[in-house]
């Protein structure tokens, strides 16, 4: 009997792997409106999207923008896809179709209790039909399709109920919502991490309690960036430092408490190490963290000064300044 509730959890599970942390999600769901145009009539088509796009979300604009550029067959402006992510059978079953289509590689799989699974826009199948797959096995490698002029890579998937065709084809949100995630161990490229973009947040004002994005960098090593606001609300980076000894929190902070400070470059202050001693008004200041290894950090503060060129580093101070 056609079961009329949602795959349970146990038996089902998301069709892209997370890859690490970072999990996938759809990026275009169920009943957009598509539009094309007819070659032969010069007329245009307009039809429903009967599936779900998935991708991986930007945490925030130009997120990896360096590594998986916007307008290219790796990203949007909001989303974006590695080369060489697989497809993952959604539960247990049958393969009952992989064959290269005119939308790219293409896999059906027929599971118990009516259901079927639809995978397109794979560049290179891992199955083959009459195969028996497991919830999870790769059925091949996303990819794009071949009649779509940006070249998007992205999982297009569908899940049809009572037929293996798409006059059984349902909204799968709220299935997707509710299945397992699979993870894969994913190495970043190195400039995934160098050119994520910096998200700057505002620290609050002295006396009040630091955000809780703040408190979470205790116990990390990484860099960070301070910038400040002028009276006419352009920012200005004038500091970047780090943490190679797990005290990201505390040596951020320490720009920020003006009680215990002075601010200024002359020795026998309040500096450690290369810092200054400088201090900032939290009610004028953004600042952005990225956690990164103990190793990378000092590398990633060099890396960072060099491009962002921040006003009150010692990098560009007179030689002959008496620390």
């Amino acid at each position: 009997m056609l079961s009329t509730l949602p795959p349970s959890r146990e038996a089902w599970v998301f069709p892209v792997p997370s890859l690490g942390a970072r999990r996938p999600e759809v990026s275009d769901g169920w009943a957009s409106t598509r539009t094309t145009t007819s070659k032969t009539t010069n007329t245009t088509i307009r039809r429903l999207h009967l599936g779900a796009d998935i991708m991986f979300r930007r945490h925030q604009l130009g997120e990896l923008a360096d590594v998986y550029r916007p307008r290219t067959p790796n990203g949007t402006d909001r989303y974006f896809m590695p080369d060489g992510v697989p497809a993952l059978a959604a539960s247990a079953g049958v393969v009952i179709f992989a064959r290269r289509t005119g939308v790219g590689g293409t896999v059906k799989i027929a599971h118990p209790e009516g259901w079927t699974t639809y995978y397109t826009h794979l560049s290179s199948l891992a199955v083959a039909e009459g195969q028996a797959v497991l919830a999870g096995a790769p059925v091949g490698t996303i990819g794009y399709d071949p009649q779509d002029p940006r070249k998007l890579i992205h999982l297009h998937f569908e899940l049809w109920r009572g037929r293996n065709d798409r006059g059984g084809a349902t909204n799968p949100q709220p299935y997707l919502d509710a299945w397992e995630r699979r993870s894969v161990a994913w190495t970043w490229p190195a400039a995934a991490h160098r050119n994520a973009g910096l998200a700057y947040r505002p620290v609050g004002k002295t006396g009040e309690r630091y955000p809780d994005w703040l408190h979470a960098l205790k116990g990390k090593s990484g860099v960070y960036v301070i910038r400040e606001r002028s009276a006419s609300g352009k920012p200005t980076i004038v500091y970047v430092g780090q943490s190679n000894t797990g005290r990201l929190f505390e040596t951020l902070t320490r720009h920020l408490q003006t009680w215990r400070r002075w601010k200024g470059f002359w020795k026998g202050q309040y500096a450690e190490g290369h810092d200054p001693g400088l201090t900032y008004n939290r009610a004028r200041v953004e600042v952005a963290a990225r956690v990164t290894s103990p190793d990378e950090a000092i590398e990633e503060e060099a890396r960072l000064i060099a491009r962002l060129r921040p006003r009150d580093n010692l990098i560009g101070q007179p030689e002959d300044v008496p620390f």
